[in-house]
């Protein structure tokens, strides 16, 4: 790739492109890897996004809002790759069917200022919380990330997802009723 030379204030695309999106990569990063599921499917998708907005900087230095601007774009990729996906006759992935080793990835939510009991609870808990988030469909993983996780309103939501907020109320409900379900079930007691 070709980086286009300076501009009237003597920095170059490059430099503005990095000052706009620095701040923004590591919340774009959480909301891949919980909209995937995988380290490596949310990096890809993160450059994905970054790659496809360098050669739109000038559409990006005139938005108000960066990073709901740059999540909806984030979410339409995401869509588009999980049709492509849902269509190609090769599919990759965990299968859905091994739900088991699911569980196996080592996540780190843990706040280590309990005692022993405390902290097994806690780790039990966790585990228990991946593992039924690995179950959840994409759609519902998108939702409870953005609004729940992320913090974003349900007015935003609606905006960078491009659904109505009667749907997007409807969708947030269903997949805290899934969520809540998988908890709930035995498998995971």
């Amino acid at each position: 790739m070709v980086w286009p030379k300076s501009n009237k204030a003597g920095t170059s695309a490059a430099a503005q492109f990095d000052g706009l999106m620095r701040e923004h990569v590591p919340a774009l990063y959480r909301s891949a890897f919980r909209w995937t599921g995988a380290v490596d499917r949310a990096e890809d998708l993160v450059q994905d996004l970054l790659v496809r907005l360098y050669p739109k900087l000038d559409e990006l230095r005139q938005v108000d809002k960066v990073r709901p601007w740059v999540m909806r774009v984030m979410y339409r990729i995401f869509i588009d790759e999980l049709r492509r996906e849902r269509n190609s006759p090769l599919q990759f992935g965990p299968d859905p069917a091994d739900a088991d080793s699911a569980g196996d990835e080592d996540y780190e939510f843990a706040d280590p200022t309990g005692g022993p009991p405390e902290l097994v609870e806690q780790q039990i808990t966790q585990q228990r919380i991946a593992a039924a988030w690995t179950l959840l469909g994409e759609e519902h993983r998108v939702v409870l990330s953005m609004h729940d996780i992320e913090g974003y309103s349900l007015v935003e939501l609606a905006a960078i997802i491009e659904v109505p907020l009667g749907t997007l109320k409807s969708r947030l409900h269903r997949a805290r009723a899934r969520l809540r379900e998988l908890l709930a079930t035995e498998r995971f007691q």
